[in-house]
């Protein structure tokens, strides 16, 4: 009976906050409502729903709904099925940009949350650098505990001609995580199109990974 309850207050403190924030001028491009389905496994599904305020900042808060299927058709019990999310995010005239984000498992009564600041420097009309530290927390809310604390600092170079980045970052996580760093380099190839590298230390163990990232607009 707990867990509900906590799940109901959680939901209207979530609620609470997002109608609290100050009214701004809306986004044009992005509709107040949010209905968003999407493929997130060979037999998993998932459907985000939830609202927009018209404020300045980018504000959101809703539910993710999953669904996972066996390959006969069965549906299969998760404990993910149900996530409340809360999403903000405010870019600065002087090129800074802040996000947070939380989220919580009404079912098995864990969360998350994280929060970054990303600042950009034009280093000379061929070069930016970027500088974006970050800092996340898993949460054992049935239980009032903090879980592991994940701290990220990373550093990029982007070459604005080119659409080359070279990036480095270093990771550090309590609760004997141990400390990570990690190198890598992207290469867009064109809008919505780009190929990358990466090699991550962690501990005694070198592993490296090959990605490509394709992003479609309609």
């Amino acid at each position: 009976m707990k867990r509900p309850v906590r799940a109901a207050g959680t939901a209207l403190l979530i609620t609470a906050t997002v109608l609290a924030m100050p009214a701004g001028r809306a986004r044009a491009d992005e509709p107040l409502l949010i209905w968003s389905p999407s493929k997130i496994a060979s037999q998993g599904y998932r459907l985000r729903m939830g609202m927009r305020t018209p404020t300045a900042a980018d504000i959101s808060a809703g539910v993710d709904l999953s669904l996972r299927a066996s390959t006969s058709g069965r549906i299969r019990e998760i404990r993910d099925s149900t996530r409340l999310w809360a999403e903000v995010a405010d870019k600065t005239k002087g090129g800074r940009e802040r996000s947070a984000a939380a989220g919580y498992n009404p079912m098995t009564g864990r969360g998350s949350a994280n929060a970054g600041v990303s600042r950009r420097w034009a280093i000379s009309p061929s070069f930016d650098i970027v500088l974006a530290p970050s800092v996340a927390l898993d949460l054992d809310v049935a239980h009032g505990r903090i879980g592991r604390a994940r701290m990220t600092q990373k550093a990029q170079i982007r070459a604005v001609g080119t659409g080359t980045s070279l990036t480095a970052s270093g990771t550090a996580i309590t609760r004997k995580g141990g400390i990570g760093a990690e190198l890598g380099v992207e290469q867009r190839l064109f809008d919505g199109l780009s190929l990358g590298a990466a090699f991550r230390r962690q501990e005694a163990a070198t592993t490296g990974a090959l990605q490509a990232r394709l992003r479609l607009d309609w």
